[in-house]
């Protein structure tokens, strides 16, 4: 009889999610452990079918580097389809207690909907003599910290003493909040009016709650070493997350990626360093980005100018001359788009910010009302000493890092400009060499998510840079969170990623 698994995976979806948002993930899992060629080191024992398909590989197919958007699709080009797996599958539950406007009912609330689904998974596959041993979770955006809530409430009832915790994996998820880093109008204005559109689920982002008793946001809280939500998420012997570098508005680098800096918001003056397999789309994490020298950015804005006129010029036009030739040949391009944003600056944006904030207000009054039925119920079910563990050396570490802190408070995360940015290694000159020494400013956070950023570095993470370009939807993009949507297939690449080389099973 073959052996079954003993491990679930659970997959918990964003704001307004909701499960089929996994569908692209979910097969990609079905299919991935059907094939035996993605066994380590390519030893297959397995016995196989043969499957006559009219895409079968070339004899030497098993000797090249697959791509990983192949892996994962499943099709059968090798033409071979294992029948008994020397993987095995795990169980998974994608989460659905909290779909559509669900999710603002806040970071609590469907946490513990979270935690109450995989409690009744794991007793349902122990009624059916099938008892699950190891428990690996997924949060997607949001999803990420429904799942921090839900593995603090399973870790104070003891589940995992008898369930190992594995894998603990985030796609785009906002670590530290979405508070906007600045204090111009614009940013001003988004982080007081975004936050009252989303009940509950908006202050816990943009910490303007109090959680429970305690004087600090829940955001705050889920970091805080003396929490269980926090000791918890040590428990997990793998942790990683992915983060978008660009096209991603509603969580940018420094949230997702648990970051005091973000390198990549000047991509002109860097050079990106794409994972061998995997680039361009997934980044070196050990070395993502190359600043360039002087030269090298002096010569793009040469090449930028000069190309579109090469091939007719010779050459011989000066870059002055060439810069204006361009500008004429932009200007047409310049009108449509200045028509386009006029269009909806006046008429597209008003309407869908009316329809966006009466709906908003709408979903809210539902959402407070489910609030209040659900901490009536829950009243008196936990109490704050349950949500901490006071231990003396937590509370002495935590005392050690305050202290550095005010000396060196970006320095916690070992010096993650130094391995994020690397130095060209071109020759430079005496203005190259200025370059070397610069290092990235600090974003202006604020100072408790300065705090969570310290506290969660203190755990190890293996963190991907990740590079959409395809579409704008990049937040969308990277779970291909609509398989019918057109370019979404840099997202496979992503997917397969964490499938190939981080999912432990």
């Amino acid at each position: 009889m073959e052996p079954r698994s003993d491990h679930l995976l659970v997959l918990v979806h964003g704001l307004w999610g909701n499960a089929s948002h996994f569908d692209y993930i979910t097969r990609a899992i079905d299919q991935l452990y059907t094939y035996d060629d993605l066994a380590p080191n390519g030893e297959g024992t397995d016995e196989y079918v043969e499957v006559h398909d009219e895409h079968r590989a070339q004899s030497d197919h098993k000797k090249d580097v697959l791509s990983s958007a192949e892996k994962v699709k499943g099709l059968r080009e090798n033409g071979k389809l294992a029948k008994n797996s020397k993987y095995r599958k795990p169980y998974v539950l994608v989460t659905r207690s909290n779909e559509g406007y669900l999710t603002y009912d806040g970071i609590d609330m469907c946490g513990e909907k979270v935690a109450d689904e995989i409690e009744q998974a794991l007793d349902s596959y122990e009624r059916q003599n099938m008892p699950i041993n190891k428990i690996s979770v997924v949060g997607y955006s949001l999803g990420g910290l429904m799942v921090r809530y839900a593995i603090g409430i399973l870790y104070q009832k003891g589940i995992f003493k008898k369930v190992t915790p594995v894998n603990f994996t985030t796609f785009c998820t906002p670590h530290v909040g979405v508070r906007a880093p600045g204090k111009d109008l614009p940013t001003t204005l988004f982080n007081t009016l975004v936050p009252r559109t989303i009940s509950a689920t908006g202050r816990q982002l943009f910490m303007l709650d109090k959680f429970s008793t305690t004087s600090m946001p829940l955001m705050c809280f889920l970091a805080d070493k003396s929490s269980i939500f926090y000791h918890a998420l040590t428990l997990f012997s793998n942790r990683a997350l992915y983060a978008n570098i660009v096209n991603d508005r509603r969580t940018s680098w420094f949230t997702a990626a648990i970051s005091h800096t973000d390198p990549f918001l000047d991509l002109h003056s860097v050079k990106l360093n794409p994972l061998p397999g995997y680039g361009p789309t997934i980044l070196d994490v050990s070395h993502p980005v190359t600043r360039k020298s002087l030269s090298e950015m002096q010569q793009d804005v040469t090449y930028s100018v000069h190309d579109p006129l090469s091939d007719v010029s010779g050459g011989g036009l000066t870059v002055g001359v060439r810069a204006r030739a361009k500008q004429l040949t932009i200007l047409p391009g310049l009108f449509k788009s200045l028509i386009i944003m006029i269009i909806n600056l006046f008429f597209v944006s008003p309407v869908w910010v009316l329809a966006f904030l009466i709906s908003g207000t709408i979903q809210t009054f539902y959402s407070s009302r489910r609030l209040r039925e659900f901490h009536t119920k829950k009243k008196g079910r936990y109490g704050m000493d349950e949500f901490r563990l006071l231990r003396l050396d937590e509370q002495v570490e935590d005392v050690v890092d305050t202290v550095l802190g005010d000396f060196i408070p970006y320095g916690i995360s070992h010096s993650l400009v130094d391995n994020l940015v690397g130095e060209s290694d071109e020759e430079s000159d005496s203005d190259d060499k200025r370059l070397r020494h610069y290092h990235l400013p600090p974003l202006d956070l604020t100072d408790d998510q300065n705090r969570m950023i310290r506290s969660l570095n203190s755990l190890e993470w293996r963190k991907f840079p990740v590079h959409i370009t395809k579409t704008k939807a990049a937040h969308a993009a990277v779970i291909v969170r609509h398989m019918d949507w057109n370019g979404f297939e840099e997202g496979e690449v992503v997917v397969g990623h964490w499938l190939n080389e981080i999912l432990q099973v």
